[in-house]
């Protein structure tokens, strides 16, 4: 109606609402023309009064007056009007996509733009004022950098997920039969399950210990979610209801042998089920994951795998920090990598091992076999292995202390040693500008042998299995966590309070579009018929029973499923 009221924010004692001040007069709007859209101008101490043809700049202290009446030079409607106080420019945009920009002291035209063919949803500066963001309803977000005028990046994204809390980590999780999940770690450390078909919550795991997670980790196969804290406990919680039970926790019996990462894995992806094995193992649980835990003092030991037994395993000499599974294409080849999966672990020393999966004639006991050793050239880093991850024959990793990648490829030399198994290293040197932020997150996917890494001041960058960088997609420091949904390269990020999903076909090279087309790529599922949305009984987090994991001795005596049984009741 073409009206402004003016409201004290600061109300009086005993009153909880802003208090009414007065109606600002003298306002150049015709009788009854809406006003769409304000902003503050703080520099001037006004604020930008929007309506569909008239910009009016109002100055509310120390004086009330009008400062700017500005007519629409453009034959479409005014949609936004954005202030940027660095450069002193007033950002207008248009119902058919387009933007101008003018100095607000004098009014100068700068610049215009008309990278949007759809009507412009929101206008936002990075905190540096640096980086203009627009987007619009078509789903395209445009990066704008105000100092160069110019644009940096245009993107297509989809709202994926709204999850209205800030999120610090996404992971996949698959299982054999085609069920998929998202785990979304929050910034209060409760996590949600989402669908990575619908981008629906499916269940909220609070976090009862209220204590800082460092890993979630999801086993589909038995609706288990893992919950490991920095202090070496971990929270096991049922995935049927929702919100999630918590029903015991799992704690080491010594600090020495304190679980400081875990990983799964499913042994039909594995060496263990070929035709071989299979003789010895046909009344194993091969259709269960089974569940790793990295331990301080080098360990490896076998937590959940049902039937599968495994004597733990001294690793390292030191504590590990990384436990990974690889992830493969099921490509047939002569290279071991690419149709069966393994496991991959690093300590503190900087030192990667790669451990296969068989099955020992004696007692059908699960053994780690160790294939190969990867050492960091002289110097390369004086700290840990802070990400690590695998596709095919293909390893990455980041060190805390750097900003790039380190990319090695594995290289089948059997054939000229005549010696089996023998493996040749290669690694691959950063081909591309190295990240200016603390690299927040890393993923894979491994149809398209593509890397995707992410920093603290919110850049993506994708890299082939070469170390080339194939893209960058500039965001702002909102941007928390990266995690590729499908083997076709569909980017999921949490940026802001939401989860975004970014296509292939909008960030890739032509040539690689074309490689997508090529794939047959999996369409998982979400829904599970034993999910049930109830409202569970939970009990406090001091009155949950405590499995005390000794790991050497709980497995040979049952006492994991002896444990599970005496809860059920």
């Amino acid at each position: 109606m073409g009206r402004v009221l003016l409201y004290n924010t600061q109300p009086l004692q005993f009153t909880s609402q802003p208090l009414f001040v007065s109606e600002l007069a003298n306002l150049p709007f015709q009788s009854m023309e809406p006003i769409i859209h304000i902003c503050h101008v703080k520099t001037h101490r006004a604020i930008g009064l929007l309506s569909n043809r008239y910009f009016v700049l109002w100055q509310y202290t120390p004086s009330e007056n009008l400062l700017i009446k500005f007519c629409n030079p453009y034959q479409y409607d005014f949609i936004r009007c954005h202030y940027n106080s660095k450069f002193d420019y007033i950002i207008f945009a248009f119902i058919d996509g387009f933007i101008l920009i003018y100095e607000i002291n004098q009014m100068k035209h700068i610049r215009r733009y008309h990278y949007h063919w759809k009507i412009i949803t929101d206008l936002e500066n990075s905190k540096d004022q640096n980086l203009l963001l627009s987007s619009s309803i078509d789903h395209i977000i445009n990066i704008w950098n105000l100092g160069k005028k110019k644009l940096i990046n245009k993107k297509n994204t989809i709202l994926f997920s709204i999850t209205k809390v800030k999120v610090k980590s996404l992971k996949l999780f698959t299982d054999m039969p085609r069920i998929a999940r998202i785990t979304a770690l929050a910034e209060d450390n409760s996590s949600i399950l989402i669908s990575p078909v619908s981008g629906c919550c499916l269940n909220y795991v609070s976090n009862i210990a209220k204590k800082p997670i460092k890993q979630i980790l999801h086993d589909i196969s038995r609706s288990n979610i893992y919950s490991l804290q920095f202090d070496g406990e971990i929270v096991l919680y049922r995935a049927d209801n929702n919100p999630c039970v918590a029903e015991y926790k799992i704690r080491t019996k010594s600090e020495q042998y304190a679980i400081t990462c875990m990983t799964l894995i499913n042994p039909m992806r594995t060496q263990l089920f070929n035709i071989n094995t299979m003789q010895t193992s046909v009344e194993k649980s091969l259709d269960k994951q089974v569940v790793f835990f990295g331990h301080a003092n080098g360990y490896i030991s076998l937590f959940q795998g049902d039937s599968l037994i495994m004597e733990p395993i001294l690793a390292h000499k030191t504590s590990i920090l990384c436990l990974e599974t690889s992830l493969t294409s099921m490509e047939m080849s002569n290279i071991l990598f690419t149709n069966c999966e393994i496991l991959l672990s690093s300590s503190t020393d900087r030192t990667i091992y790669l451990w296969n999966l068989t099955i020992s004639k004696l007692d059908e006991s699960i053994q780690l076999i160790h294939m190969l050793t990867i050492e960091q050239e002289k110097n390369i880093s004086f700290e840990s292995i802070k990400y690590l991850s695998m596709i095919d024959n293909f390893i990455v990793a980041n060190y805390s202390d750097q900003n790039y990648l380190h990319i090695w490829q594995l290289l089948n030399i059997s054939i000229r040693t005549s010696i089996q198994n023998q493996w040749g290293i290669v690694e691959h040197p950063t081909k591309g500008s190295h990240h200016h932020g603390q690299v927040q997150a890393i993923t894979a996917t491994p149809k398209l042998k593509l890397f995707a890494s992410s920093d603290s001041e919110g850049c993506i960058k994708i890299w082939d299995n070469t170390n080339s960088l194939l893209r960058e997609l500039y965001l702002d420091r909102s941007l928390c966590a990266i995690e590729f949904l499908l083997q076709n390269g569909e980017l999921i990020i949490a940026y802001q309070n939401n989860i975004h999903l970014i296509l292939p076909e909008n960030y890739l090279p032509n040539y690689t579009k074309f490689k997508i087309k090529q794939q047959n790529s999996i369409n998982y599922i979400a829904e599970n018929n034993r999910l049930e949305v109830i409202e569970p009984f939970s009990i406090p987090y001091q009155s949950i029973p405590i499995f005390v994991y000794h790991i050497k001795t709980h497995h040979r005596k049952k006492r994991l499923q002896t444990f599970e049984r005496q809860l059920e009741g």
